[in-house]
């Protein structure tokens, strides 16, 4: 059997007084590169009769993750980030096409898995994701090197994520506080030494983020928030 692997991250989470904390003692065994993983591919059909594949990783019992690659992004990108996941999750990895109706892919996605999801945007598509907390019930919300939402209609109203690399520029650090301001229950995690692309550029950290977000997600039902900005980590 393998050792974990140690991965120091740093993070941080800005509330009014940039409160920061850093970790160095995150343990993660990826599971999921030492057994076989379970994959099924299926296909997505909305009303009118367009289809689209994806791949359900994992095993159903498990929490699940919808993980949507944008479209612009080569079909891959995301694949191992989901086997790595799908050791404690049930991932469906669902590759956006880019067609203007990311919404209803990820609602068809969410009807396909049949229980409130964490769903996982990156790049452009986190659009999809924010439209799709608007046509679903969702678990929570994690979005990645984000596209902007529409600041008069995309608020989700459950527990969201902004991840960012530090050195990113597509997504500024001021334009990812704005946003976090703007989101009731929103928080901002930025990966070290890490810029656009953090799939690439810091897979294990990515990992470890998305583990850390859902672990502290209650349970049963939506995570839902009300009221002002909470800022903070923890449950």
């Amino acid at each position: 059997m393998f050792a974990p692997v140690q991965i120091a991250l740093v993070q941080t989470i800005y509330a009014r007084h940039a409160l920061r904390w850093r970790d160095n003692s995150i343990f993660l065994t990826s599971h999921a590169r030492l057994a076989k993983v379970r994959t099924i591919k299926s296909t997505l059909t909305l009303d009118d009769g367009a289809t689209l594949d994806f791949k359900t990783i994992g095993d159903p019992a498990n929490r699940p993750i919808v993980l949507l690659g944008p479209g612009n992004a080569p079909p891959d990108l995301l694949h191992s980030l989901a086997e790595r996941l799908s050791s404690d999750f049930l991932v469906e990895l669902v590759p956006l096409p880019g067609d203007g109706r990311g919404g209803d892919w990820t609602s068809a996605a969410l009807d396909a898995v049949g229980a409130p999801a964490l769903v996982v945007g990156y790049g452009q598509s986190c659009r999809a994701a924010f439209v799709s907390t608007r046509l679903r019930e969702v678990k929570a919300l994690m979005v990645v090197d984000a596209s902007l939402p529409h600041p008069d209609t995309d608020d989700p109203g459950v527990s969201t994520l902004i991840l960012r690399g530090r050195q990113a520029e597509r997504l500024t650090h001021a334009d990812a506080v704005a946003l976090m301001n703007r989101l009731p229950g929103s928080r901002l995690y930025e990966l070290e030494d890490c810029a656009d692309d953090p799939a690439v550029e810091a897979p294990d950290a990515l990992e470890t983020a998305i583990r850390w977000f859902i672990d502290h997600l209650p349970e049963d039902g939506p995570a839902e928030y009300s009221g002002e900005n909470s800022g903070q980590s923890g449950a």
